[in-house]
């Protein structure tokens, strides 16, 4: 499924390194590459454009890469893809449950793509998925809130989804992908599952610790070393604390890193600034490398300097000095 983008926004993502394609609006033809369309063609009405997008095939089924965190804008329109549904939301990077299945790849930008991918993951295990069902997961990428319950009744609900939770993962023989329902479950609830993560113990964190970690050793600047901190909004201090020591370390460096050094001055500066008549012997020597139409004035400069040294001027208060005839 391509989206259609208006002139403005196909430009911007050509500036981003996006493949954009074109076609005449309302024509029947497929997209194709913007080589096939004049330069002016973004200033043109009666166009329209879209992204290329990447595909994959997993299990004779091919869809859409999954979108990654730095691609997707906050409060964009997202479809995450779970074992039993398509849930329809909003990219939020405080919700970790909608970040981290954005960073761990089950999430699309269209509902067919989301649909066509959780039917791969299916073939893969050797089942077929006839019917899939796609709800709206979250409100504004906040998870949905129960309405009319009281707090007992939806720990308890809670509890009975966490055990279905698990006997999925145990038939799937899958424990590499853990997978949670956001149904009934609170924003309070959310915060203590994550407070309770050992950072030691969290596969995820590390992954994405190591990854951040990586680019900040390879930071040419400042401001590239400060980037990695859009992705930790989540993080507690004890998870920070790595990642702040590596930054702090990177910095360092970048600032203790030494200018280049300018070019030695010219060949012409260096004649006119001898300090003696051997170095200036040396220069003169140089100056029979350099091109013939530039010789002769060179050489000027040799003798200028060496009528100066051989010649040094008076010092009058010396002169006062000196014994009379």
């Amino acid at each position: 499924m391509k989206n259609s983008l208006t002139a403005s926004e196909a430009f911007a993502a050509l500036q981003k390194g996006k493949t954009v394609l074109c076609r005449p609006e309302g024509d029947m033809l497929d997209f194709a590459d913007l080589d096939q369309f004049p330069a002016s063609v973004f200033g043109k009405p009666g166009f329209e454009f879209c992204i290329k997008a990447e595909l994959m095939d997993l299990a004779g089924i091919q869809f859409t890469k999954p979108l990654v965190p730095h691609e997707v804008e906050d409060d964009q329109e997202i479809f995450i893809v779970t074992p039993t549904r398509i849930l329809r939301t909003k990219f939020n990077t405080e919700n970790c449950e909608i970040f981290y299945s954005v960073m761990n790849g089950f999430a699309q930008a269209d509902a067919e793509n989301a649909v066509l991918q959780l039917k791969a993951l299916g073939a893969a295990f050797g089942q077929v998925i006839d019917y899939v069902e796609i709800e709206d997961g979250f409100i504004n990428g906040k998870p949905k809130k129960q309405r009319g319950k009281k707090e007992p009744q939806v720990k308890a609900e809670q509890t009975v989804v966490t055990e279905k939770t698990f006997e999925v993962v145990a038939e799937a023989k899958q424990p590499a992908i853990v997978i949670t329902e956001q149904t009934n479950v609170t924003t309070s609830e959310e915060s203590l599952v994550t407070a309770a993560v050992d950072p030691e113990k969290d596969i995820e964190y590390r992954k994405t610790l190591d990854t951040l970690l990586q680019r900040v050793s390879e930071s040419k600047t400042p401001a590239e070393v400060n980037a990695v901190y859009r992705y930790t909004r989540t993080w507690s201090d004890k998870q920070m604390e790595p990642l702040l020591q590596a930054t702090h370390k990177r910095l360092t460096e970048l600032a203790d890193q030494k200018p280049v050094e300018s070019e030695p001055p010219s060949l012409m500066v260096q004649i006119q600034n001898a300090p003696d008549l051997t170095t200036l012997d040396a220069l003169e020597i140089d100056v029979a490398s350099r091109a013939l139409e530039i010789q002769p004035k060179l050489m000027g400069f040799v003798k200028k300097r060496r009528f100066e040294l051989e010649n040094p001027p008076v010092n009058e208060s010396d002169y006062l000095l000196e014994d009379p005839f």
